[in-house]
């Protein structure tokens, strides 16, 4: 009988133990975040953000971005052309890309869209800058600190030889998806 009494003693023990533990992980469990991502991207930005979205379904990268603030920011002290506040790829974090309104950064289409990507490759792809170069003395990535240039057409036309880089855009857009992208044949 005495056996029977302790097994039942030690059941109800465990049961309360059981229950203790229940009660602390309900009652100290950590609050889901109140965050709320917030969408706001100007209309005359909007393509850049669709293109990025295009570039990177086109190379396996499916996007959903819906926690991104783009905006003009005159506070902007810097001589870049813009920044992203962040890299992480915490989706709990605002990403806000500013863009500097008096900086002139805007010399072609090629360039503002090598800018747009450059901070998307921050904010989206989680990208940090990227100083590599490669054989040819090009930059590896458009992830390079003053990446609006790689890929646009040469602002001034030095010997009279047009320049044009726009043959390496490809190149740069499979590098922004893919860091393991090979070296392009025009860099060797």
């Amino acid at each position: 009988m005495v056996l029977p009494l302790i097994v039942v003693f030690l059941y109800l023990r465990s049961m309360r133990l059981v229950l203790i533990l229940l009660l602390f992980l309900f009652c100290c469990r950590k609050e889901e975040s109140d965050f709320v991502p917030i969408y706001s991207v100007p209309q005359e930005m909007e393509g850049f953000v669709k293109a990025f979205r295009e570039e990177g379904a086109t190379r396996g990268v499916e996007l959903n971005i819906n926690n991104l603030i783009i905006r003009f920011d005159s506070t902007m002290t810097s001589t870049y052309c813009g920044e992203c506040n962040s890299s992480s790829l915490d989706p709990n974090i605002q990403k806000i890309i500013s863009v500097n309104p008096f900086f002139e950064c805007w010399y072609s289409e090629p360039e503002r869209e090598a800018f747009f990507f450059h901070e998307l490759g921050h904010c989206v792809l989680g990208r940090l800058h990227d100083r590599t170069l490669l054989p040819n003395g090009d930059p590896k990535s458009i992830m390079v600190e003053s990446g609006a240039g790689v890929y646009a057409p040469c602002i001034y036309d030095v010997g009279g030889e047009p320049c044009d880089n726009g043959f390496k855009r490809p190149y740069y857009l499979d590098e922004l998806f893919n860091e393991a992208t090979p070296t392009p044949d025009w860099a060797k």
